[in-house]
């Protein structure tokens, strides 16, 4: 072969780059709660819904917050301090996020002090807690807006009461970029 042939072989050669796959982003729903910011994948949200008329529950886990008519359903609402197992928020929780966990008779929300607003971050952006195996309830943490996140793994968060519901959570939430 001649050095001209291997020249020209050179410019042949495909581009690296368009090779990689691109970019995988998860579509999250960004919410303040316990006066900290979380995600959650839009895949797990049924709806979004202000608060009313919450009624307590006597002898209830520490975690739920009460129960309130939904269109004629009980939603059972958590509070995700006691899930996660930290300190409360000191602002009020004013929003439900209705959870859509796989089956539709389980109705369960989140109270939450504000929702933000639904956004893409690139699976990339997601770095594992700092603790072996996660902290709490959390897939791992990003920064968005100047601002540290902390990504919810629902089956984390509700590791005592999903076999009680006698639900299993599969993964969600992935997507390639368009």
């Amino acid at each position: 072969m001649s050095d001209s042939e291997r020249a020209s072989l050179t410019h042949l050669d495909p581009d690296p780059e368009a090779d990689e796959a691109p970019e995988e982003f998860r579509r999250l729903i960004v919410f303040e709660a316990c006066d900290e910011w979380f995600g959650l994948p839009i895949e797990w949200v049924r709806e979004v819904q202000p608060l009313e008329r919450i009624t307590r529950v006597p002898n209830a886990p520490a975690e739920v917050v009460g129960i309130l008519n939904l269109r004629g359903r009980v939603l059972t609402l958590f509070d995700l301090a006691g899930c996660l197992g930290v300190a409360p928020g000191t602002r009020a929780m004013t929003t439900a996020v209705v959870l859509d966990l796989g089956d539709p008779e389980l109705c369960v929300g989140i109270a939450v002090q504000r929702i933000a607003q639904v956004r893409e971050v690139p699976s990339s952006a997601v770095q594992p807690s700092a603790r072996e195996g996660g902290v709490g309830g959390l897939e791992g943490v990003f920064e968005l807006d100047g601002r540290i996140v902390g990504l919810l793994d629902l089956s984390r968060v509700f590791a005592r009461s999903l076999s009680e519901w006698e639900v299993k959570l599969e993964p969600r939430g992935t997507r390639g970029a368009s």
